[in-house]
C-alpha cells in the first residue's frame, strides 16, 4: 500500500485505532492500556531473544517479521478478527492440532493439481502467528518464499467458506490488516484522520482522471481507497471494471431515489438476474425497498422480452437511439462508431457517475459494447459535474444512421468452423427493410425482439409444428446495398424433394437468395454435409445448386459467381464471389454474438401432397 519503516506505520495505526474507539464503551484490560498509550504493540525484542527464537524454530525468520519484532513483541487487533499476534515467546509451528490438513485432503477431487495438494499441508508445515482470534489462523509458510527471503502469510477462517487467503509477506499481511481496520471503521460516526482525508482526496482526483480518459490510473487509486472502505470508491471502480470486462460490483437493493441506481445499477442487476436463468424473482426483488419493487419488476420483464432500452440525455441520448437502430439492423460496428462519436457529450446523472455503464443492460446495445469498446469509451474524455472546462463539449452532432457504412464482413466467414458447427440457413432479399421480411417469410406469429443465436435455435424453437414441417426462427438485419437478411444457425436437408427455397416467396417484386449449409457429422475437413444456393426473381426460381458429397443437382443456367462444386475449399470462394456479385455483406459479430429481432418462418419443406404417405418411427434400444 505504501513504503514505510515499521515504527511510523505502527504508530499511525495505533493512534488512528485509539481515536476510533467509542469513549462510552468500557474497554478490556489490554485495550485500556493500548488506548492510554496510543500503542497497539509491546516492547521491542532484543537480538538475544531473536536468536533464541530462531534456534528454537530451527529456521531464520523472514526479514519483515524479524524487523517487526525488533519494534514490537506482538500486536493487538491486527484487523478485525485477529485479536493478538504472537510475540517471540509464543510464535511456534502450527503442527495442525485440529486436523485441518486431513479434512482438506479428503475434500480434494480426484483430478486435484499439485498446488491444491500442497495447500492441504499448509497447517502441518507453517508457523502459527495468531495467538487470539475469531477462529482465524495466521500461517507463515516456509515453502512459499520469494527472492528476498520473505515467507508468504496465509489467513484462514473456516466460517468464510473459502480457501486460505495469501499475503505476499508478513509486511503485506500487516498492510492488509491495517486496510481492514480502516474499512471496518469507515462507517463509524466521525471517523476521520490524515489517512482517510488523503484517501478521499485521491478518490476525487481519480474521478477527474476517469472523466479525462485516464481510467487505468483512476482504477488503481480507487482500488486502494475501496480496500480502505472509502465510500465513493466502490461505485466508481465498479463502473470501470464493468465496462472494461474485468469484474464490477453490485448495488442490489439500493433505493431508486438515487438516479444512478435507477438509471444504471438497477438495470445491470436485472440483466444479471435474467442471465442467471432463475425464473423466480422473489428473492431478487426482496432486496429492493418495497416501494421500488414494481419498477424493478417492470425492468426485469423488459430485459427478458428483449425490449429494454437504455436512456440518456442530450446529444449522447440521441446517439444511443440512432445506435440502437443500427444494432437492430445488424450493423454493430456502425452502432459503435455512432456511440463513440457522441461519448464526449455524455453527462452523468449523479456525482460519482463516471461512464454510461447502463448501456450494457440495453437489449440491443449491450452486446455491441464489448470489453475492447468499453475500454475505448473509458479512454475518451467526457463531460461531468466538476470536470475541467476543457472536458465540457459543446453540442455534438449525432452521426446519421444512413451515413455509416455497413460492416464489411462479406459472406465468406459463414464457411468458418464456428458458423458451420451447427450449419446455417441464410435468405437475402433486395430492396426490403429487415422488418419487411416478417411479412414475406413469417408464419404469422409476432416478431420476437432482440434474440441471441441460442434464443433463436433453442429457446424459441417451434415446438407446435406438424411432423412434416420444418419451421425455424430466423434473425434479421441489413446486408448492405439495399439488401436484408434472415439467418438461422442450423441447416436443413436441402436435397429433399420436399425442400422449398424461401427465396421464391420472398422475391415477389424483387430478388432473393437462399443459402443453406447443413452441418457435417465430423467437420474434420471443414465441408458441410449439404450446400445449397438458389436465386429467385419476382416469385420465380431462376437457378439453384445443391451439392452433397459428389452429388450435384442444378437447375437453370448457373452464373459465374458459383464455384464448380460449392464444397470443400470452394465453399468460402462460392460465398465470397456471391457476396461480391450482389454487393451483400452480413455482420459476423451481429450474427454470432449480437442480439437481433427475429420471427418464426413458414416451413422450409412443402406440405404433403394428395396420395403421399407418411410414417413416423421411434427407435430405441431394448431395455430402455
Amino acid at each position: 500500500m505504501m513504503r514505510f519503516e515499521w515504527r511510523p506505520f505502527l504508530e499511525r495505526w495505533s493512534a488512528e485505532w485509539a481515536d476510533a474507539q467509542d469513549p462510552d464503551v468500557e474497554p478490556g484490560d489490554g485495550e485500556r492500556a493500548a488506548r492510554e498509550a496510543r500503542w497497539l504493540g509491546f516492547e521491542a525484542v532484543d537480538e538475544e531473544r531473536l536468536v533464541a527464537l530462531e534456534e528454537r524454530l530451527g529456521r531464520a525468520l523472514p526479514p519483515s517479521l524479524r524487523s517487526f519484532l525488533q519494534v514490537s513483541d506482538g500486536w493487538r487487533n491486527a484487523g478485525h478478527f485477529v485479536y493478538l499476534l504472537a510475540g517471540a515467546e509464543r510464535i511456534d509451528w502450527c503442527r495442525d492440532p485440529h486436523g485441518l490438513g486431513d479434512i482438506w485432503r479428503e475434500s480434494l477431487a480426484e483430478d486435484a493439481d499439485d498446488e491444491e495438494a500442497r495447500e492441504a499441508g499448509l497447517w502441518e508445515r507453517s508457523l502459527q502467528l495468531a495467538a487470539e482470534s475469531d477462529m482465524v489462523d495466521v500461517l507463515l509458510d516456509p515453502e512459499d518464499v520469494d527472492e528476498r527471503g520473505e515467507w508468504a502469510v496465509y489467513t484462514y477462517a473456516g466460517w468464510r467458506g473459502s480457501p486460505p487467503q495469501r499475503h505476499g509477506s508478513f509486511k503485506h499481511f500487516m498492510e492488509d490488516m491495517y486496510e481492514e481496520f480502516l474499512a471496518m471503521s469507515a462507517g463509524r460516526p466521525g471517523f476521520a484522520n490524515d489517512t482517510t482525508r488523503a484517501l478521499d482526496a485521491g478518490v476525487e482526483r481519480a474521478r477527474e482522471d476517469a472523466l479525462s480518459g485516464a481510467y487505468e490510473a483512476a482504477a488503481g487509486a480507487l482500488a486502494e481507497a475501496m480496500a480502505c472502505g472509502r465510500p465513493r470508491a466502490a461505485r466508481m471502480l465498479g463502473q470501470i471494471q464493468t465496462l472494461s470486462g474485468t469484474g464490477g460490483g453490485s448495488e442490489d437493493g439500493a433505493s431508486l431515489h438515487d438516479p444512478y441506481v435507477a438509471r444504471e445499477a438497477m438495470p445491470l442487476s436485472c440483466a444479471d438476474q435474467v442471465r442467471s436463468g432463475r425464473g423466480d424473482d422473489t428473492w431478487f426483488l426482496s432486496r429492493y425497498p418495497e416501494e421500488d419493487r414494481e419498477a424493478v419488476a417492470r425492468v426485469l420483464e423488459r430485459i427478458r422480452e428483449g425490449t429494454y432500452a437504455y436512456e440518456a440525455s442530450g446529444a449522447f441520448g440521441e446517439a444511443v437511439v440512432a445506435a440502437r437502430e443500427l444494432a437492430r439492423q445488424a450493423r454493430p460496428e456502425a452502432a459503435w462508431r455512432t456511440l463513440a462519436a457522441a461519448v464526449p457529450a455524455w453527462l452523468p446523472v449523479a456525482p460519482d457517475h463516471i461512464a454510461p455503464v447502463g448501456l450494457l443492460a440495453d437489449s440491443l446495445l449491450g452486446p455491441v459494447l464489448t470489453p475492447d469498446r468499453g475500454r475505448a469509451l473509458l479512454a475518451t474524455a467526457r463531460a461531468g459535474a466538476g470536470a475541467p472546462a476543457a472536458l465540457r463539449p459543446g453540442p455534438a452532432a449525432v452521426p446519421a444512421a444512413e451515413a455509416a457504412p455497413p460492416d464489411a464482413d462479406g459472406l465468406g466467414w459463414l464457411a468458418a468452423p464456428e458458423a458451420l458447427r451447427l450449419g446455417f440457413r441464410l435468405v437475402l432479399v433486395e430492396g426490403v427493410d429487415p422488418a419487411g421480411l416478417h411479412g414475406r417469410m413469417g408464419s404469422g406469429e409476432p416478431v420476437l425482439p432482440a434474440l441471441t443465436g441460442f434464443d433463436a435455435g433453442f429457446r424459441h424453437r417451434p415446438r407446435d409444428a406438424e411432423k412434416w414441417e420444418d419451421r425455424v426462427v430466423v434473425r434479421t438485419g441489413s446486408a448492405g446495398a439495399g439488401w436484408s437478411f434472415a439467418h438461422a444457425a442450423c441447416g436443413t436437408d436441402a436435397r429433399s424433394s420436399r425442400f422449398v427455397s424461401p427465396a421464391v416467396a420472398a422475391s415477389h417484386g424483387t430478388r432473393a437468395l437462399t443459402v443453406v449449409a447443413d452441418s457435417a457429422s465430423d467437420q474434420r475437413d471443414g465441408r458441410p454435409e449439404t450446400f445449397h444456393l438458389s436465386l429467385a426473381e419476382d416469385g420465380r426460381l431462376v437457378h439453384s445448386l445443391t451439392v452433397h458429397g459428389d452429388e450435384v443437382i442444378s437447375t437453370g443456367h448457373l452464373p459465374p459467381y458459383l464455384a464448380p462444386d460449392g464444397t470443400g475449399s470452394d465453399l468460402r470462394r462460392a460465398l465470397e464471389t456471391t457476396a461480391e456479385a450482389f454487393g451483400v455483406s452480413v455482420s459476423e459479430e451481429a450474427v454470432l454474438r449480437g442480439r437481433l429481432d427475429g420471427f418464426k418462418t413458414v416451413s422450409w419443406l412443402r406440405e404433403p401432397r394428395e396420395g403421399e404417405a407418411w410414417v413416423y418411427m421411434t427407435v430405441s434400444r431394448a431395455g430402455d
